[in-house]
């Protein structure tokens, strides 16, 4: 049950960071692109939300530490943001960044402990 749980809340925080990127891909910066792209990721949204609010309400009971899922949640938004933002939008990634994702990576490693 404990992979179940790691597992959606990888899968919501997946889902998450993709949305972004595919905003960005696919439209304008105006209010009108906005309202589309909500209209249109709407089912994909709600699926993820499900499936990280789940991740959540059972990975609070199980481990009892809701600090750790979300650095979890956290560690994988700003690893695919920035792998997906390299390989889909073809953006420049600096070390600064790099660094700040290694250190994401250790903090959320330490909240487990």
């Amino acid at each position: 049950m404990k992979f179940l749980v790691i597992g959606s809340i990888i899968i919501g925080a997946s889902i998450f960071s993709l949305l972004p990127i595919l905003s960005a891909y696919f439209f304008q910066p105006t209010l009108k692109d906005s309202i589309k792209f909500n209209v249109y990721f709407l089912p994909l949204s709600f699926i993820g939300n499900i499936v990280l609010a789940w991740g959540f309400i059972q990975g609070s009971k199980i481990f009892g530490n809701t600090v750790m899922l979300g650095g979890i949640q956290t560690g994988v938004n700003a690893i695919l943001v920035t792998i997906l933002s390299i390989l889909v939008l073809q953006q420049k990634i600096s070390v600064y960044s790099i660094i700040g994702i290694f250190l994401i990576a250790i903090g959320a490693v330490l909240l487990n402990k």
